[in-house]
């Protein structure tokens, strides 16, 4: 990082210092007697337009549907069904839920369901807060949290896709995730848990 050639203080921070220059005033050209202020200043505040959302269909219909035609819910079908990442070390992350992976993530405000689990990184390029990992209704979904050096999936072997910050992805089963330098595979497996 380059070092600048001078510093300039805040005004007031030293005492002795000279003060900035009065802010040039501008002689007005309909009015040459008056002079005017050239400092830019904010604008009063306005209130913003506001809508009504319009419906997008017509109201749902309230039908009883006896239990036993009802369909399990996602959860219930998918009762046994988990997935883990694994570091070429072999270390494992079991997935729940909603995950914050890092290098020391915390928790986060705005995910407050979601716990945070370090990782082990060796290559010291994954961020200390750099992605969230969701399973929803049986898929793996990613998301980079604006890590410094990014998230990428590796599908089967593909082709290498680099996410963009802030969107989620799904990923499949089998996939190569990348944070930074550190590759975890995804793997579905069974619980044995009763």
């Amino acid at each position: 990082m380059a070092v600048p050639e001078f510093i300039v203080p805040p005004p007031g921070l030293i005492p002795d210092a000279p003060q900035p220059a009065e802010p040039e005033r501008t002689v007005h050209p309909a009015r040459p007697d008056e002079r005017t202020d050239s400092t830019v200043r904010a604008l009063p505040g306005r209130a913003l337009p506001t809508f009504t959302p319009v419906p997008s269909g017509p109201p749902a219909a309230s039908v009883a549907v006896p239990a036993a035609l009802r369909p399990a819910p996602v959860e219930a079908q998918l009762a046994g069904v988990v997935f883990e990442l694994v570091s070429a070390a072999g270390e494992t992350v079991e997935l729940a839920g909603r995950v914050i992976v890092g290098r020391n993530p915390v928790a986060d405000v705005a995910r407050p369901d979601a716990r945070p689990i370090a990782l082990v990184d060796p290559t010291r390029t994954v961020s200390k807060t750099h992605a969230l990992v969701e399973v929803r209704e049986g898929r793996v979904v990613i998301t980079d949290l604006h890590s410094t050096n990014g998230v990428a999936v590796q599908a089967g072997g593909g082709e290498l896709t680099v996410l963009d910050p802030g969107a989620p992805a799904d990923v499949e089963p089998g996939s190569t995730l990348r944070l930074g330098d550190l590759a975890l595979t995804l793997r579905r497996t069974t619980s044995t848990t009763v």
